[in-house]
């Protein structure tokens, strides 16, 4: 059995605030794979994340990123197998969108030699070259998003921070960057991720990391989770509904809620490849489908998944209480 390798580890991590904590927090992020660290406003992911990239130096415990320990005067070498991307406004930038990339380069480390051929390939790849010599402050906020996912990409790094990555974007580059993402992970990159577009990356994700009120209350894969992709089928014409359940059931497919008045039902599949299975039942039965639609993953079904496996103490602090099975989340 391959060894797993832990690009990122956090132990007995806790920051301390005026009014809150978080922590204390044990995870471990294993090399090449893609990671969706969640949770809502305030859960305190983005310390996390800040924490995980350096910008918070003062806290207890350990956090090891690339072989480094982050409280160390050396754990800035630990940057250089980093890309982060952050959603940068830019309304201050003067220069054009070339010069400042160029200007980037030289902070990565990345060779004079290489930089004009690195700065084109991903200029045109982010359809900005023919706006290179434009003033960034002028870019559109979808075409600056683009100018902060290049400055991700520009040190070929191993490790990727990403909070938001498809903020302002439309679906064509959502999907194009979705397609990097995949990409990347056949490369061994590792992938951190924050966002709340849970279903446009749910296929790309191996692992969860799930905060609320400054805890983790959930690490693992996204079996371990028990969360389902969700799928509504509409029909021309009533069925046996009860059958349908049964046949999906031995096909290890969840079903849910039945709508007699749109004759639709909604079942939950592990994988695309399930799906067949409602389709050959149909067939079989010469019932004409309508319409099939999948339904949205987001934190509220994340809550669910987690309320038969994790419990709380009830009150407003959210604290973990291990005595307790089934406990509501209050979001």
């Amino acid at each position: 059995m391959r060894r797993k390798e832990h690009i990122i580890t956090f132990k007995g991590f806790t920051k301390k605030f005026k009014n809150n904590v978080v922590g204390p927090i044990d995870l471990a992020i294993e090399q090449g794979k893609f990671v969706a660290l969640l949770g809502s406003s305030g859960s305190g992911k983005t310390v996390i994340l800040d924490s995980m990239m350096g910008l918070i130096k003062k806290y207890k415990g350990t956090i090891t990123f690339a072989g480094y320990n982050r409280k160390r005067a050396k754990s800035y070498k630990a940057n250089a197998s980093l890309g982060v991307y952050q959603q940068v406004d830019f309304s201050l930038e003067t220069l054009t969108c070339y010069d400042y990339l160029k200007m980037r380069c030289n902070y990565t480390g990345l060779k004079k030699e290489n930089q004009k051929e690195v700065l084109e390939f991903w200029m045109k790849y982010f359809d900005l070259w023919e706006s290179r010599k434009k003033r960034i402050q002028n870019f559109s906020l979808g075409m600056k998003n683009r100018v902060n996912l290049i400055l991700c990409f520009l040190n070929n790094p191993d490790i990727y921070i990403l909070d938001e990555p498809g903020a302002n974007l439309d679906s064509m580059w959502r999907n194009k960057i979705n397609n990097l993402f995949r990409e990347l992970k056949s490369l061994n990159k590792t992938l951190i991720v924050s966002s709340h577009n849970i279903n446009e990356i749910i296929d790309l994700i191996d692992n969860y990391i799930v905060v609320y009120n400054g805890s983790k209350i959930f690490e693992g894969s996204k079996e371990e989770l028990n969360i389902y992709t969700k799928y509504k089928i509409f029909l021309s014409e009533k069925f046996d509904v009860k059958e349908f359940r049964e046949f999906l059931d031995e096909k290890g497919i969840r079903t849910f809620k039945y709508d007699e008045e749109e004759i639709s039902i909604i079942f939950a599949t592990k994988n695309l490849l399930q799906i067949n299975w409602s389709f050959l039942y149909f067939i079989k039965k010469g019932i004409p489908i309508i319409n099939v639609t999948k339904l949205s993953v987001n934190m509220e079904s994340i809550h669910k998944a987690l309320e038969d496996q994790i419990s709380f103490l009830g009150d407003e602090t959210g604290e973990v209480n291990p005595r307790r099975k089934r406990v509501k989340i209050n979001k």
